[in-house]
């Protein structure tokens, strides 16, 4: 185990940044002798194994460190640096912005919790309760805090079902994935669209998460989620240093996620509607979420099915 002292070397400007990183590489030391903490964490890591010793963080990711601790050094490395020293590191959102601000640079922007994203959440139900579309509300752990009416009706679901949902569980991973919750078994019926729109939504999903994998929440999501039938696959070989377009889904399925829409009871097979998903942000200022997933038709025929169906898509409104 490193000793964490500082030496009376290091120049002013660094003895915090200094101090930041001694004190997360002991802390790393303690969580390995005691394997508290995973390695991997289900996250892309080219890194591999770590033993959390300063040789290893001078050779990886770091040179200057040793010069540093020796005073040659005079000033804190430039922000990217410190970026790439948190990924090393394993960072929390909240460690990572103590090593920013050690380094005199910008941290990161906290997302909203607790009043201010119930305050968020607020107007974005006002929002959803007057668009003519299926649309939902999400956070950044892909929680579904609201779902329209409209959304019900296209998925044949009721609100019942929704409300027999474990809340741990109404989250669109849980959704996509989960055999026992009520869409996974409609939206598989045409296999190259779900697969498409699954691989999808875990891009979305790691891509808005790169800073926030070693977060609480995230951790225990993801411990939920690899208990489901083929997410663990997916997950794995959804790559997120490319664009979605490479991904063997994508260029198998159009962009758009194709469902199967019960028109009257009395007919004996449905029809299919291409939908498109729109974004949109109603976080304040800097902050992307929480985020509204509205579905627009993606052609004249699904047009027209939603309206056979009653969801009230004007003819005004643009198909993407």
């Amino acid at each position: 185990m490193m000793k964490n002292t500082i030496s009376t070397k290091v120049h002013p400007a660094c003895k915090d940044f200094v101090a930041v990183i001694e004190e997360l590489l002991e802390q790393r030391q303690r969580d390995l002798a005691l394997h508290q903490r995973s390695q991997n964490s289900w996250r892309d890591d080219d890194w591999g194994p770590r033993a959390w010793t300063r040789t290893e963080f001078e050779d990886m990711v770091y040179g200057s460190y040793k010069p540093m601790r020796q005073g040659r050094v005079t000033r804190p490395p430039r922000r990217e640096i410190v970026m790439d020293i948190a990924d090393y590191l394993n960072c929390s959102l909240e460690e990572r912005n103590r090593l920013l601000l050690a380094a005199q640079a910008t941290p990161v922007t906290p997302y909203l919790t607790g009043a201010k994203l119930e305050e968020a959440l607020q107007a974005a139900i006002g929002v959803v309760q007057n668009l003519p579309l299926p649309a939902i509300i999400i956070h950044r752990d892909w929680h579904i805090h609201y779902i329209n009416q409209h959304t019900l009706t296209l998925n044949r679901v009721t609100p019942e079902d929704v409300l027999a949902i474990p809340p741990p569980q109404l989250n669109i991973l849980h959704l996509l994935f989960d055999p026992d919750l009520p869409l996974q078994p409609h939206l598989i019926q045409n296999r190259e669209s779900w697969t498409r729109m699954a691989r999808q939504t875990i891009y979305g999903f790691k891509l808005a998460n790169l800073l926030c994998q070693f977060e609480p929440w995230y951790q225990d999501l993801l411990n939920q989620l690899m208990d489901l039938p083929e997410f663990e696959d997916h997950w794995r070989t959804v790559r997120v240093d490319t664009a979605f377009e490479s991904d063997p889904s994508a260029q198998a399925q159009p962009i758009s996620t194709i469902v199967e829409v019960a028109v009257s009871s009395s007919r004996p097979q449905p029809k299919r509607a291409r939908l498109r998903p729109l974004l949109i942000s109603v976080g304040y200022f800097q902050f992307d979420f929480p985020q509204i997933v509205a579905f627009l038709p993606a052609d004249d025929e699904s047009r027209f099915i939603l309206r056979e169906i009653g969801i009230p898509v004007p003819d005004t409104f643009p198909s993407p």
